[in-house]
């Protein structure tokens, strides 16, 4: 990556206070375990979000992940134009996943923008990922491994991401803690040509611009319940798919 411009967001900021479903309640509370009940990990594609799941999350844990995605990438495309105010709009799904118990602290959230990119957005994505947090990097290389050879899913995300313009990399874990945890990096690539292998072609400098916005989560699992039943509700009303693609080999 070259020329790159790193700046701290203040999303409650973009531009105006958002009328929001799930009304924050800033407050903190001790973090539950969650049993295991499922060894396997798993990705799935919900419009242009690649999600993976490590290995040992429980099936409850990836299906809250999943719909907490889903209804926030919906509720937030339905304020802003994901297109011409991505900070508005990139603002509006996290605001919306706070509103439902995800946490996170505004100094480690941050866009990164890169007029010169060249490379695979797929490596450059490990490369920065794995100076961060090993355990999530190894989960989206498989994740990346298993997409290379599934052409209907290449395809989906192609389709449902407008060639890379508007798509995000979320893995999601738990940490030391026993806490759920999801990295969200949202992305915006504008390109000269259109791919649809986009992710993973490599990209000479001058053929694209690229933005980055991330923002690492923490589930409050006491918040989380609280909206459970009317976010379950709000999603039954909601006409999307969930495209699985990816089980992780034993």
């Amino acid at each position: 990556m070259h020329c790159s411009e790193k700046e701290f967001l203040g999303l409650l900021a973009y531009p105006e206070n958002f009328e929001r479903d799930f009304e924050p309640v800033k407050k903190r509370s001790v973090q539950g375990f969650s049993s295991l009940d499922q060894q396997g990990a798993a990705g799935s594609l919900l419009g242009g979000n690649l999600i993976a799941t490590a290995r040992g999350l429980s099936r409850q844990d990836k299906r809250d992940v999943n719909a907490s995605v889903r209804y926030a990438q919906w509720y937030a495309s339905q304020t802003r134009d994901r297109e011409t105010d991505s900070q508005g709009w990139f603002s509006a799904f996290a605001i919306t996943l706070w509103g439902m118990g995800w946490e996170y602290e505004d100094k480690n959230v941050v866009e990164e923008s890169y007029s010169n990119f060249s490379g695979r957005l797929s490596s450059a994505y490990l490369n920065m990922i794995a100076g961060v947090n090993s355990r999530m990097a190894k989960i989206t290389s498989d994740m990346f491994e298993a997409l290379l050879v599934n052409s209907s899913a290449l395809v989906s995300l192609s389709k449902e991401s407008r060639y890379g313009r508007e798509f995000a990399i979320a893995p999601a874990e738990y940490d030391s803690g026993g806490r759920l945890v999801v990295g969200l990096n949202d992305y915006s690539l504008r390109a000269k040509v259109q791919r649809e292998e986009f992710l993973f072609w490599d990209w000479r400098v001058g053929d694209v611009t690229l933005t980055h916005r991330a923002v690492p989560l923490t589930l409050n699992r006491a918040r989380f319940e609280e909206v459970r039943q009317e976010l379950n509700h709000r999603l039954d009303l909601i006409a999307d798919a969930i495209f699985e693609f990816y089980a992780e080999r034993r």
